[in-house]
């Protein structure tokens, strides 16, 4: 299979292969959640999706980027988790430690 050439970044190329996807499938769940901030302080926030991986939310305050989280749904145990990205009132960020996405539902 060819790679196909999506940018240039520098002098080192970025390829992919047509139809790879890294990323691990999202569910979307939409369900309001506390997020634990690295102070202690909870923040109410929506999860939006998850995947066995990851999570984006809806947040008011943008999380710090790097921060270590505690995320908390209404039903079901917490999760550990680091802020990756924060636009807007969005904010994403990985498991640390795989999730069933099942443990969501």
């Amino acid at each position: 299979m060819s790679a196909e050439r999506l940018r240039k970044k520098g002098d080192r190329a970025i390829d992919r292969l047509p139809g790879y996807n890294k990323r691990a499938p999202r569910v979307d769940i939409r369900r309001p959640a506390k997020l634990v901030d690295s102070d202690g302080v909870e923040h109410d926030v929506t999860i939006l999706d998850v995947s066995s991986g990851g999570f984006r939310l809806e947040v008011s305050d943008s999380p710090r980027i790097g921060e270590f989280v505690t995320i908390r749904a209404e039903r079901g145990r917490p999760f550990e988790a680091q802020i990756r990205w924060a636009l807007g009132h969005e904010a994403g960020g990985v498991f640390l430690t795989p999730v069933d996405t099942g443990d969501w539902s």
